[in-house]
């Protein structure tokens, strides 16, 4: 069965979610573990060790170098998809990023976030909101 260049499209949008959703999720560790070791990092910054502030934190760097990766990658696909999409297909296709990450964020114990009826209400009015656009927009009403 061949794919058509609507389903490509919106598989790039959805490869777009993907990498948007990771991006924020290694940012946010990175950062975090950056900014929780920053007067160890400040005190072997002034002491120009910098052997040791390449070795003790690179995780931590290549977290965020990893997430500013996805963010390119994450536009590169949105962008595509852009191209071959209307927007009222695509831009509620991009709020599933939304979704992804306070999933992810709640799940992931690394990233540490609480869970929260009000934040998950949310997260269901957005599935419903794109439950309710999508297929209005494809004409499926």
């Amino acid at each position: 069965m061949a794919i058509t260049r609507r389903g490509r499209s919106i598989a790039l949008a959805l490869l777009s979610v993907a990498f948007i959703s990771l991006a924020q999720l290694s940012m946010k560790w990175g950062m975090s573990q950056l900014n929780e070791q920053f007067p160890t990092w400040l005190s072997l910054w002034q002491q120009q060790a910098y052997s040791h502030l390449v070795s003790h934190y690179w995780p931590y760097y290549l977290s965020v170098i990893g997430g500013l990766s996805c963010y390119a990658s994450s536009m590169f696909c949105w962008v595509i998809a852009l191209k071959r999409l209307a927007l009222s297909i695509a831009y509620p296709l991009l709020s599933l990023s939304y979704v992804v990450v306070y999933l992810a964020a709640v799940s992931l114990p690394w990233i540490g976030e609480s869970f929260s009826w009000s934040k998950a209400l949310g997260v269901l009015l957005i599935l419903i909101g794109i439950y309710l656009v999508i297929p209005r927009a494809t004409g499926k009403q």
